[in-house]
């Protein structure tokens, strides 16, 4: 069976994996939108963030954490929504758009507040 210290390094290895990945989306839309068709690159995100959902759900679970009980929890989960729609936006629905870059700009924001969130348990960590 696999530890919660195990857990806990591979979702944040899965975070870091797909915030990378986004990245690297948002700079192919821009570069070589063609290459977005590409299996791997539909296919991959979807399979890594359902793995890092997953392994988030199960290390709260596992901890006895509730969103109703701790705060970051819960801040972390209204801004994975918020990050979704951001990211779908922004790759999917604002192409010739100029406020395109700035969606996918605060979509790659989204994250690493998550992180903070996660690395302070704060819901406010700056």
């Amino acid at each position: 069976m696999i530890s919660y210290l195990s857990l806990k390094h591979a979702h944040a290895g899965l975070a870091y994996l797909s915030v990378t990945l986004f990245a690297v989306r948002a700079a192919l839309s821009y570069a070589r939108p063609a290459a977005l068709q590409h299996k791997l690159l539909r296919i991959a995100p979807h399979a890594i963030d359902s793995v890092l959902l997953a392994a988030g759900v199960t290390l709260a679970l596992w901890a006895g954490y509730a969103p109703h009980t701790q705060p970051w929890l819960l801040a972390k989960l209204l801004a994975l929504p918020l990050y979704i729609v951001l990211g779908y936006v922004g790759l999917k629905k604002l192409h010739g758009s100029p406020w395109r870059a700035v969606v996918l700009a605060l979509a790659l924001i989204v994250p690493f507040y998550m992180m903070a969130v996660a690395k302070t348990k704060l819901p406010w960590p700056f």
